[in-house]
């Protein structure tokens, strides 16, 4: 998936009021508009997973991993914040989601791993009711 096609996703899912994307910028940092509710917050979190994904334009292919790194640091500054509001916290969480939605939906198959064959039941020990009684009363 290419990074606009990422930022464009979140727009559309999570609302043009919350994430309004300037469709015609040229780089990252005009990516976001201004009239996004945490524009902070929302235009931080474009720069996080452009650097971190190592990319050097818009059309730069971006993947789960590097993206989630980019936005847990984040998340984790706004759960560690006394003065974090409550809209900052659920666009964050919200974000958060989207993103495993999309890139879950983007996920390249994989072969099934036939499933380990279970283990053959091994008998256990019989202990009476007794002995086990007296190791709780001992212990407690």
């Amino acid at each position: 998936m290419k990074f606009m096609q990422l930022i464009e996703q979140l727009s559309v899912r999570i609302g043009q009021h919350q994430f309004p994307v300037n469709t015609a910028a040229g780089n990252v940092r005009t990516l976001v508009d201004s009239s996004a509710l945490h524009y902070d917050l929302a235009s931080g979190i474009v720069r996080a997973i452009y650097e971190r994904n190592d990319c050097r334009g818009l059309c730069d292919p971006v993947t789960a991993q590097p993206t989630f790194e980019a936005l847990g640091p984040i998340r984790a500054g706004l759960l560690d914040s006394a003065g974090t509001d409550v809209d900052a916290y659920r666009f964050m969480e919200e974000l958060c989601a989207v993103v495993a939605k999309i890139f879950d939906t983007h996920r390249i198959a994989v072969t099934p791993q036939p499933p380990a064959p279970s283990p053959v039941p091994q008998h256990g020990e019989l202990v009476s009711l007794d002995a086990a009684r007296r190791r709780i009363k001992s212990v407690v």
